[in-house]
């Protein structure tokens, strides 16, 4: 694991646009399923965000298919949990919960998660019909957000799943209010009723804010491979941002450009889209006084400048940058889009950085960049 050090840091927005002077944080890929394992240990800080809606240690508001009956034996949290099974000539079965007082998240649609432990001991006896649902109008259909179990059941094992839906991703019906929820309803079948007794049951109902997705690395600038520069490309190890190494370049007296040009053959999903991505890398310059208002950083899926690319302009940057490393964060929405809609961020394919100098009268300016990758907002 890498040592993270402790430093200051510099951040302001501008135009979409922010440059932060820190060490990065450590990243992995991002996991976009609708369904996320959870570690089923305790130890995890507490989310301040985090809203009871349900624990499930008491059958009060609960209705089920027959009597509601908490299982002691077996909870994901707290005291117990609603338990129930479908038996062999059956098929169905639902878990509702009535608030008697409506919950205010204080979360929004945008923001705002739903989750809850599922348990099913057997997946594969289970029909991709039925729903998942959350209202503000105390009772199913009314003011709903809803996800399809169909959905879900691809990433279902047998036993506890913990299920993470988050409130802006449900198909929505009359205007659901996060501020207001009072009823909660899953529902769903077997695919026959001749199956072995299937147990199901259900715990934790919580919501919270969604998660920030990790970062997804799209070039680490360990290698000269694949890059483009004034003059042959040159890994730097000394001083790097992240990995062994950074791309470094120097815009000598007498000269006024400099460029950073990645090209790729496969296209990389950035996994992020244009409502709610960021592209973000390290930007070193020795002496920012020398830099021009003027450049562009460029993203485009087209393998080429210009052509459905997704651009930022360096000068409102200048101003804020300081001498040594800048972390640059972009975001998709308040990019200049050329070429048929700019971008598509499921297949980046080219990526650019070229500035300028105020003048060729100048002492020499190093310059580098170092961990490209996207994030979420």
């Amino acid at each position: 694991m890498r040592l993270i050090k402790s430093m200051m840091v510099y951040s302001i927005a501008l135009f979409g646009l922010t440059v932060t002077s820190c060490k990065k944080e450590t990243y992995t890929s991002r996991d976009t399923s609708h369904l996320v394992p959870l570690p089923e240990e305790p130890g995890e800080p507490a989310d301040p965000t985090l809203v009871v809606f349900d624990n499930v240690d008491a059958k009060d508001g609960w209705q089920t298919v027959g009597d509601p009956v908490i299982e002691t034996s077996g909870a994901k949290e707290g005291s117990g949990y609603l338990k129930n099974t479908i038996k062999n000539g059956d098929d169905f079965m639902q878990f509702i919960k009535h608030l008697a007082t409506p919950l205010d998240s204080k979360l929004t649609t945008a923001n705002g998660q739903f989750s809850f432990w599922w348990y099913i001991s057997d997946v594969s006896a289970i029909k991709e019909d039925g729903q998942i649902e959350i209202t503000s109008g105390g009772d199913a259909d009314k003011d709903e957000y809803g996800w399809s179990v169909a959905k879900l059941l691809p990433t279902l094992k047998n036993g506890w799943n913990q299920v993470n839906l988050n409130l802006r991703d449900a198909d929505i019906s009359g205007a659901p209010n996060p501020a207001a929820l009072n009823f909660f309803r899953v529902f769903f079948w077997t695919k026959t009723k001749d199956h072995s007794d299937v147990i199901t049951g259900v715990d934790g109902l919580v919501l919270r804010a969604v998660p920030a997705a990790p970062a997804v690395s799209f070039e680490n600038a360990d290698k000269p491979d694949g890059w483009e520069t004034v003059g042959a490309p040159v890994i730097e190890t000394a001083g790097k941002k992240e990995g062994t190494g950074y791309l470094k370049n120097t815009i000598a007296n007498g000269g006024d450009f400099m460029q950073f040009i990645r090209k790729f053959e496969t296209p990389f999903n950035s996994t992020f889209n244009k409502s709610n991505g960021q592209f973000k890398f390290w930007w070193y310059i020795s002496d920012v006084s020398h830099i021009k208002k003027d450049g562009s950083i460029e993203l485009t899926s087209s393998g080429k400048a210009d052509d459905h690319e997704s651009a930022w302009d360096v000068a409102p940057l200048v101003d804020n940058l300081k001498n040594g490393w800048n972390e640059i964060t972009l975001d998709f929405d308040k990019a200049i889009n050329s070429g048929d809609g700019g971008a598509d961020f499921t297949a980046i394919n080219y990526f650019r950085v070229f500035f300028f100098t105020t003048s060729k009268d100048h002492p020499d300016v190093a310059v580098g960049i170092d961990d490209l990758r996207f994030t979420g907002k």
